[in-house]
């Protein structure tokens, strides 16, 4: 039998682990080592249950909640976010505990309504909200577009422990429940992939909502998100990293984005970037196609300056790097500087059709100027092309300085 996972006095974790998931959120978020869904159980005068997990991986949720209440009911199910990794076992939830009293934000409701086409009697809670369960009392926090519309976290004073859905989540598959068991570099690097390919086009909202919680002046002995590990030992440092993320807070480092086929682009990427590295600034090189985009989004959320190649492939840019390009203009990205580059055959105009979607996602160009090559790049070429890459890398650390 599946048991619960003690965390806290009568708290306990009674989520499951999803070992075999390699994409998260579609093909959009590629993982290493599989996720957790992170479901809570609160045993006071009131039973109380906040989330659920995915449909699919109900029946382990359900035997984890029997290890410690047995036969006896539930009375509350706080629904924090309709996305189905978080409530797709509502409705069997309901079904075994049909007396729960379900609560949700407003448009969570809505949500709920409209993806699970059955009526229950939710009650409304807005931030500030307060639901008194016997010893405990549960305060309710809106986070709206955090990452949907009707995410919500949830604290209990009593304990200060705050439950944050999808905040301060990453994606670390393991038994060891908590941060303190796997490091803190590890921890916060598996918050800043998550944030970059989940949250990144939400920082002003991020921003705002550290800046609301801090004004509460709430006392967070514990973090337990939706996803991953349960923050304990680096609850500082993790919220001084989404401050970070929120504000895309730049390190002086490049990341360099092609697609080549003949190899003339990929040539004129690691030219630049021996220019940039040789003068001393951080550099990634990323063949698209053959990279985990994971790790690219990561990369690119503290880097001042990205760098985008493509050769031409019949008179457009490489389809994969069009499609990144796209992705990049749904981040809403701040303080970042870029350029176009590419090798071409006859047709002139990629690096420019670079340089304008780079601009449509709010990246200031480092030159108006095309950066081009026509057919197999010359050493005097590759070398005017490291030239640049030491520019770029005077340009940072001048801007850094």
């Amino acid at each position: 039998m599946k048991q619960a996972i003690k965390i806290a006095d009568q708290i306990y974790w009674v989520g499951v682990h999803d070992f075999n998931c390699r994409h998260f959120h579609g093909h959009m978020f590629p993982i290493s080592e599989g996720t957790t869904y992170n479901a809570y159980l609160i045993v006071d005068q009131q039973i109380t249950v906040i989330d659920t997990v995915e449909a699919e991986f109900m029946d382990i949720m359900l035997e984890r909640i029997r290890s410690v209440i047995g036969d006896q009911p539930v009375d509350n199910i706080i629904v924090q976010h309709g996305e189905p990794d978080h409530s797709g076992g509502f409705m069997r939830f309901m079904q075994e505990y049909p007396n729960a009293q379900p609560y949700a934000s407003q448009a969570g409701i809505q949500i709920m309504m409209k993806q699970y086409f059955k009526e229950y009697p939710y009650q409304k809670v807005k931030t500030g909200d307060t639901l008194c369960i016997g010893e405990r009392h549960l305060t309710f926090i809106e986070m709206p577009l955090i990452h949907w519309p009707d995410n919500m976290m949830t604290y209990i004073k009593e304990d200060e422990v705050l439950f944050s859905n999808d905040a301060f989540g990453q994606h670390i598959a393991s038994y060891d429940l908590y941060d303190d068991a796997h490091g803190q570099e590890k921890c916060l690097d598996r918050a800043k992939e998550y944030y970059a390919n989940i949250v990144m086009p939400y920082g002003d909202r991020v921003e705002k909502k550290l800046n609301d919680i801090a004004a509460m002046n709430l006392p967070i002995a514990m973090i337990a998100p939706s996803h991953g590990i349960i923050w304990r030992s680096y609850i500082k440092e993790c919220l001084a990293a989404y401050h970070d993320f929120a504000t895309f807070r730049s390190k002086p480092k490049v990341v360099i984005v092609y697609e080549s086929i003949w190899k003339h682009t990929q040539a004129m990427a690691e030219a630049i970037a021996e220019g940039i590295g040789r003068s001393g600034v951080c550099v990634k090189v990323y063949k698209e196609s053959q990279t985990n985009s994971a790790i690219i989004m990561k990369e690119l959320l503290d880097a001042k300056a990205v760098l985008v190649g493509s050769g031409c492939y019949n008179n457009e840019i490489a389809s994969n790097i069009a499609g990144f390009l796209n992705r990049l203009a749904t981040c809403h990205m701040k303080g970042k500087i870029g350029l176009g580059f590419t090798s071409y055959g006859w047709y002139r105009n990629t690096a420019a059709s670079i340089n304008q979607k780079l601009q449509d996602a709010g990246i200031t160009l480092i030159r108006e100027e095309s950066v081009m090559q026509n057919y197999t790049p010359s050493e005097a070429d590759l070398d005017q092309l490291s030239e640049l890459g030491e520019q770029i890398a005077a340009l940072i650390r001048n801007d850094e300085a």
